[in-house]
């Protein structure tokens, strides 16, 4: 798991082929601007996803990981906390999706609260549970934008 400010998306582009063009996309759009909704990037292989929601009480959010894609959570507004915890500490509570790519997971015992502001990132690879969509110290109005990456 990787936390920053989208400034320095740059120092991450060597970590994986496609960061580049994933950073780039987040650093040229004005998401307030743009709906809700899939916006391919390259194909199947890098793609984002535009939400707006109200963040909710941890107990009303599960824990996923996801296998053939890692995350880019990129916060455009709002703040929000993503809880984070190693997969392996977990406990399976609704099995694998391949065609969703998600498994959800009971709550674990030790896991750590990621604080998400405006233009904060966090990626998330395979082996990182993450819990996203939490309050923060109120609810709040986000808009979030998720780039799913291809696993090389």
């Amino acid at each position: 798991m990787i936390l920053d400010i989208l400034e320095n998306g740059k120092n991450y582009v060597s970590l994986n082929d496609r960061f580049a063009e994933a950073f780039a996309f987040l650093a040229e759009k004005n998401f307030e601007e743009l709906p809700d909704g899939r916006y391919e990037i390259d194909g199947e292989d890098l793609f984002a996803v535009v939400m707006s929601y109200t963040t909710r009480p941890v107990t009303e959010v599960e824990w996923e990981a996801h296998q053939k894609y890692l995350d880019i959570q990129y916060l455009a507004r709002g703040k929000e906390i993503i809880g984070w915890a190693p997969l392996n500490q977990l406990t399976l509570s609704r099995p694998y999706s391949e065609e969703k790519d998600i498994a959800f997971f009971k709550d674990p015992q030790i896991w750590t609260a990621v604080n998400m502001g405006e233009n904060y990132f966090a990626i998330f690879y395979p082996e990182d549970a993450h819990q996203p969509c939490c309050i923060y110290d109120e609810p709040a109005n986000v808009k979030k934008v998720v780039i799913k990456v291809k696993l090389l």
